[in-house]
């Protein structure tokens, strides 16, 4: 498991802005906690997910004030995103998980059920339609019509921040 995710892991801590030492002991230290609490885990479903959430958390807990690091080609592959790049991609993500929640309002209870058990779930549509007593091709309409109305909100979204916002005009 420390191969498979440590590379990922590493530019995850770099990308938050903490310095390579602090990142590599934190990560370390993060699977060394692992090892040692190994039998009073439950099962993870998104064990990189998980870890990502237990690297920052243990970078906290080790440096609370962020350190300030100067990013410099030579320490950082030319891949990497800045951390600037980083916290601005955070915070229009921030913004997309909004505008989602806004959509996913707009969405009958049925719909918002299906959803949740096809995306957050992985249910398939046979699972779904099993739980909520309805036919498969039922609930595969009801994630349809959903799909459609948040896409439908979303490019309405994007249109008034169009018309709203000039500088975004060619």
């Amino acid at each position: 498991m420390y191969q498979q995710h440590v590379d990922a892991l590493y530019s995850y801590g770099l990308n938050l802005g903490y310095s390579p030492d602090d990142v590599q002991d934190s990560i370390h230290d993060l699977f060394v906690n692992i090892y040692n609490k190994r039998g009073r885990y439950t099962a993870v479903k998104n064990v990189k997910v998980y870890l990502f959430i237990a690297l920052k958390n243990t970078l906290l807990n080790r440096s609370p004030k962020m350190a300030t690091v100067t990013l410099n080609p030579e320490e950082h592959d030319s891949g990497e995103a800045s951390v600037e790049e980083f916290w601005i991609a955070s915070e229009s993500e921030g913004d997309s998980r909004e505008m989602l929640k806004r959509g996913i309002a707009q969405l009958s209870r049925r719909q918002k059920q299906v959803l949740y058990f096809r995306y957050y779930k992985t249910m398939s549509f046979k699972e779904i339609a099993e739980h909520l007593h309805i036919n498969p091709q039922s609930a595969k309409n009801l994630a349809q019509s959903a799909v459609k109305k948040l896409r439908a909100f979303l490019m309405m979204i994007l249109i008034l921040a169009f018309l709203i916002e000039p500088e975004w005009r060619l």
